[in-house]
């Protein structure tokens, strides 16, 4: 597996459908995001795994369009901090979903990377998924 350095020069606003469990939920979710703003089209998508209070969270997030757009939708906003990260491409995540963990524990494994860092699955098109961590 290929790693590489990756900048994110701005923050990134998203907002968000928390799956309700790890990792079985985490398709409910996105479907729920895509019915509660009409679909996908013309929207980067992002997905965001983070441990709060010791459990993993997964959330299903689009990028906002402008600040308040997802309290529009009655959903909650994240920042996906700017900074240094390490990533990795997988191609036809969609038929490579199992590879994730396996490819995020790798990552996380890494010398540099930045405890309690956000695992960021940055969907560039409907085949190419980058998976990122933060640098320490």
């Amino acid at each position: 597996m290929d790693i590489t350095d990756y900048k994110i020069a701005l923050d990134i606003e998203v907002f968000y459908v928390e799956a309700e469990t790890f990792p079985e939920g985490i398709p409910d979710s996105f479907k729920k995001l895509h019915d509660t703003i009409g679909g996908f089209a013309g929207r980067h998508m992002y997905g965001i795994t983070l441990c709060l209070n010791d459990k993993l969270v997964y959330r299903a997030c689009i990028e906002a369009h402008y600040k308040s757009e997802g309290k529009e939708y009655g959903l909650q906003s994240y920042t996906i901090p700017k900074g240094d990260y390490l990533y990795t491409t997988l191609h036809n995540w969609q038929e490579n979903l199992g590879q994730i963990p396996a490819i995020f524990d790798e990552l996380m494994r890494q010398p540099n990377v930045k405890k309690q860092s956000i695992c960021l699955e940055d969907y560039i098109t409907d085949d190419t998924m980058l998976a990122l961590v933060q640098q320490a």
